[in-house]
């Protein structure tokens, strides 16, 4: 089957009433990620069924431009339980999906496939969920990200929900048997028939002109890029520039009404790691901010690409309510209100990206502003050692995995005012902390997710301040 046939295919199945040319643009954004062959010189290439398991993929967002990303995403989703839990042993959803269309048991096996796309504070969170026939019984395997290492282990879909819907809410794509059952006929015939390709080359011609621009910003045949999205008031380029800076060079993208500001950088031909590169693209960033006396912050994106792209602007999100209600009053204790404060002063620096200030900001929250006896210990290190393991439990498996390896051993109250606030707060040598360095960035975004919720934790249990827009106080500290 070729891409051509397939987009038909899918169009009509997955797309309607939306028009051709968003799916044509969906395929684009498939090649563009190199999940189905790149090029004018490719048309002809019959598709695999891995590369047609990524085009029904990329289907599952609602916007065309997203296709290739999302389709990556989703396809690396690991099974909970690990292969031995899944859909005839395969490891990711894209091998399952590809096991499903290449033959017509697995097909009736099938009963549906979901696949979502959950909106969270700090951006989409992707899951799946498989419910198929086997040895007589019913079974449900879901998917989750690779990160998620402890939902990896052998068994651990048995204390799994399968049901639970991990944000407030989620588009959702779910097929059925009938749509596979319907595919694999296609691709089966297009097999047997084996005609030649008919297209009238027009989806390419763009393609081809990009392809040469590409060409011009260092894209190579092997070539894989990180893509990072740049929050800054420096100077910057006006069209998509490459530089070379300390050894490498990178892309330059500018703010347009789609795109953020950002930078490209191609791991493999400049021979770096994701750590060392956003290292050294912080080292750049400095650099602008030193000479323009102005901010320049690195973001988040993800890596993969075989060109350069630039990323899609990401709005904050805000609430809004048709019928808006208010009855709160300013708290009479003037310390509760200072730590409110701090605690509004963390969220604004981590919404910045300026993690560093948002550990110190939450752990101003709860510290101590009674200064130990002498010879005693420091109260704030004993509220945290006792505390810890309750808050501990209301942060996801994955943060706290990634906190325990960070500390290395070390006793959490230690590590937290020692590597943590000491380290953030002070040029200390015998705990330094570089802002620049992408190992320590991370190892901070790990520390402000748990001092964050220490922080919460603390207002509510020693002030019983309520989070509701129509109460001051909580009924019921436990709730």
């Amino acid at each position: 089957m070729y891409a051509r046939h397939l987009s038909d295919i899918l169009h009509r199945a997955l797309a309607l009433p939306e028009t051709f040319d968003n799916t044509l643009k969906r395929f684009e954004k498939l090649r563009g990620y190199n999940l189905i062959p790149r090029g004018r010189g490719k048309a002809a290439v019959r598709l695999t069924d891995t590369e047609i398991a990524s085009s029904v993929l990329g289907f599952v967002p609602t916007l065309p431009g997203w296709a290739g990303h999302v389709s990556l995403c989703l396809g690396g989703l690991v099974a909970v339980g690990g292969p031995r839990a899944s859909f005839q042993q395969t490891k990711t959803l894209l091998e399952t999906v590809a096991a499903v269309i290449a033959s017509d048991e697995a097909c009736q096996s099938i009963v549906s496939i979901s696949l979502s796309i959950a909106r969270e504070q700090n951006g989409d969170e992707y899951y799946a969920k498989a419910i198929f026939d086997a040895d007589g019984a019913r079974q449900t395997v879901s998917y989750v990200s690779e990160m998620a290492l402890m939902l990896q282990r052998e068994a651990a879909e048995k204390g799994y929900d399968h049901e639970k819907i991990h944000a407030p809410s989620a588009r959702q794509l779910v097929l059925a048997s009938q749509f596979f059952v319907r595919l694999r006929g296609e691709i089966v015939l297009s097999r047997e028939l084996n005609l030649p390709l008919k297209t009238d080359w027009q989806e390419y011609e763009t393609e081809e002109e990009r392809d040469a621009f590409h060409l011009r910003l260092g894209a190579r045949p092997n070539s894989r890029f990180l893509n990072l999205r740049v929050d800054a008031q420096v100077t910057w380029p006006s069209e998509p520039t490459r530089v070379h800076f300390a050894g490498h060079h990178f892309v330059m993208f500018p703010r347009t009404k789609d795109n953020s500001t950002s930078i490209s950088i191609d791991l493999a031909n400049e021979r770096l790691a994701i750590e060392d590169a956003k290292t050294l693209l912080n080292r750049f960033l400095t650099l602008l901010s030193w000479c323009d006396d102005s901010p320049a912050m690195l973001e988040d994106g993800w890596s993969g690409n075989p060109i350069p792209v630039p990323v899609r602007r990401n709005e904050s999100a805000f609430s809004t309510a048709a019928q808006w209600i208010f009855s709160r009053s300013i708290p009479a204790d003037p310390e509760l209100l200072q730590r409110l404060a701090y605690y509004r002063e963390g969220l604004n620096a981590r919404q910045a990206g300026l993690v560093a200030f948002a550990v110190i900001s939450f752990y101003k929250v709860f510290e101590n502003r009674t200064a130990s006896a002498k010879g005693q210990p420091n109260l704030t290190k004993l509220w945290l050692r006792d505390v810890f393991s309750t808050v501990a439990t209301s942060l996801s498996p994955d943060i706290i995995k990634r906190f325990d390896a960070d500390r290395n051993g070390k006793d959490v109250e230690k590590y937290v005012f020692d590597n943590c606030r000491v380290a953030t707060a002070h040029a200390s040598a015998s705990f330094p902390s570089d802002a620049d360095a992408s190992p320590e960035i991370r190892r901070l975004y790990s520390a402000a997710e748990v001092i964050h919720a220490l922080a919460r934790h603390f207002i509510q249990t020693e002030y019983r301040l309520s989070d509701l827009y129509y109460s001051d106080e909580l009924a019921n500290v436990d709730e």
